[in-house]
């Protein structure tokens, strides 16, 4: 829950929702296109992967799909 910012008692809508927002921001790609430096793109890969293993706990032990 604090990697997506969110607190135990959201709901499923607002973790759908913070999930979309982190991946636009963090998304590898995106940096890419945007010109950012390859360093921070390393970076980028770090926490993408740290939002989908929240976002994926989360929505397990939730039933989400």
């Amino acid at each position: 829950y604090t990697v997506l910012g969110l607190t135990h008692d959201a709901t499923d809508k607002e973790i759908k929702s913070a999930y979309r927002k982190l991946i636009k921001e963090h998304h590898p790609d995106l940096l890419m296109a945007q010109g950012v430096p390859e360093e921070l793109i390393d970076v980028a890969n770090d926490k993408l992967a740290a939002i989908n293993t929240a976002y994926d706990t989360i929505a397990k032990s939730r039933g989400l799909t």
